[in-house]
């Protein structure tokens, strides 16, 4: 659920098809700082900025037809109403992707880091499962294996400065008093098993009336575990486990079904942005930060799933050491990324235009992302 620094790969092996001939291209196009930006990167960087503007195209624009759509004006800003032409709004994403891979780079050189050679071949290894998976369409559009490892590692740079940046020892600490505010105010360890609301044999959707079937069971479920509820934390996972588990056949058969084998206790720890972007259900989220430890509820957080959960104090499942870095993602990952953008906007460059004119946008192919 955790935001990357950017999601270059994911956009480019899985919302696309690409398909054309194979590219000529330069080795390089030039440098950012001391950092070289290789043709492979810049092909990346561009193929992502044209995923981003597509994102923002209206329900007429054809972004599969990628020279008129460059072409094509969209709307940046909904509330301002700021608008850009795709061609421009492409290469200005383009160069603030590479400024910030830059400054990855740069910052982690300079405060000391260091990729061991088990990080190392775990981005190597990454990049080769992608490469499988996804060669074709990387190879039509001159993206290859050191691309990816390259790309990979500077990953593994970007969540290592976290803690170089802002770890015990790193250039401004974060205290743990800070960290442990963070956690308990805007972070949620939840114990959950959700439930589909669908037949996991038949894939028939529950209707309205059984959906509220289901919700009204489980509730009862989470009122008997909160009215007898533990004090400390593994009690209290292991009495709601009891409590919801046994609950989940009356729910199941609602709908005629078996329990399903994913429907088992389950842990993780979410911050602001996962309730948003999980729990889209109308006041599912609300109905998660409402919850004092200890206590649980049941909660549809999507149109085909709901879930029995039950909040947990951090600290009872964990040690604030072991959770620091998932801390400092949620607390300073957004502050970090800015300060990388920026640090990127102020380096010195010598990117070639000649270079960049070589690897057009015009000749991307963005097949399956057009407009339905």
């Amino acid at each position: 659920m955790k935001k990357k620094l950017l999601a270059l790969v994911c956009a480019l092996a899985l919302t696309v098809s690409l398909v054309g001939c194979a590219l000529s291209t330069p080795d390089t196009v030039g440098k950012i700082g001391d950092f070289e930006v290789t043709s492979g990167l810049y092909l990346l960087a561009q193929y992502d900025a044209y995923q981003q503007a597509a994102q923002l195209a209206d329900s007429e624009q054809d972004t599969s037809k990628v020279k008129s759509f460059l072409k094509a004006t969209i709307t940046t800003d909904a509330d301002t109403g700021e608008t850009a032409v795709v061609k421009d709004y492409v290469a200005q994403k383009t160069l603030e992707t590479l400024q910030t891979l830059a400054a990855v780079d740069a910052r982690f050189t300079e405060l000391g880091g260091e990729l061991t050679e088990e990080q190392k071949s775990a981005a190597d290894s990454y990049a080769q499962q992608l490469m499988d998976n996804y060669g074709d369409a990387y190879t039509a559009n001159g993206i290859g294996l050191e691309t990816l490892k390259l790309f990979q590692q500077l990953q593994y740079k970007h969540t290592l400065l976290l803690d170089l940046i802002y770890g015990k020892d790193g250039e401004t600490p974060v205290e743990d008093g800070e960290l442990t505010e963070h956690l308990d105010s805007t972070m949620y360890e939840i114990g959950f098993i959700t439930v589909p609301l669908y037949s996991t044999s038949t894939f028939a959707f529950a209707s309205d009336d059984q959906k509220a079937e289901m919700l009204s069971l489980a509730q009862k479920a989470a009122d008997n575990y909160n009215a007898n509820a533990p004090e400390d934390t593994s009690s209290q996972m292991a009495a709601f486990n009891s409590i919801a588990s046994s609950a989940l056949t009356g729910i199941c058969a609602v709908l005629d079904a078996e329990v399903p084998s994913t429907s088992t206790l389950q842990t993780d720890l979410l911050g602001e942005s996962d309730l948003t972007d999980a729990f889209t259900q109308e006041g599912a989220a609300d109905t998660l930060r409402g919850l004092a430890y200890g206590q649980a509820a049941a909660i549809q957080y999507s149109g085909y799933a709901m879930m029995l959960a039950v909040r947990l104090d951090p600290l009872g499942v964990s040690t604030l050491d072991a959770l620091r870095s998932q801390i400092l993602s949620d607390m300073k990952g957004e502050e970090l990324d800015d300060a990388l953008a920026a640090y990127g906007a102020q380096m010195a460059s010598s990117l070639s235009s000649s270079a960049m004119g070589k690897l057009p946008a015009a000749k991307i192919v963005n097949a399956n992302s057009a407009n339905s």
